[in-house]
């Protein structure tokens, strides 16, 4: 198996394919998980619970910077209030 290059609470990004995520964790299968990912080009945020990083793949990514880490954290605020599911009454 390739050695894994993130662990979990990593912020990472494609500077060319413009997707940032943090990653949750890799599993047995050797597919990164993440807590957010968000793609620049389409301006979306994808299903977390669907959308994997096979590690193979992860020679693409790099380390966020700091200003791409505030980047980052405003989009997972965004993210979190635009996935917030309203309480039942």
């Amino acid at each position: 198996m390739i050695e894994p290059k993130f662990k979990k609470d990593d912020y990472i990004i494609n500077r060319k394919g413009k997707v940032m995520g943090i990653v949750s964790k890799l599993d047995d299968k050797g597919y990164y998980h993440f807590k957010m990912c968000y793609g620049k080009v389409f301006d979306r945020f994808y299903d977390v619970k669907t959308e994997f990083l096979q590690i193979n793949y992860q020679k693409f990514f790099d380390f966020c910077t700091d200003e791409e880490r505030k980047t980052v954290d405003e989009l997972l605020k965004r993210y979190k209030a635009e996935t917030k599911t309203p309480k039942k009454e």
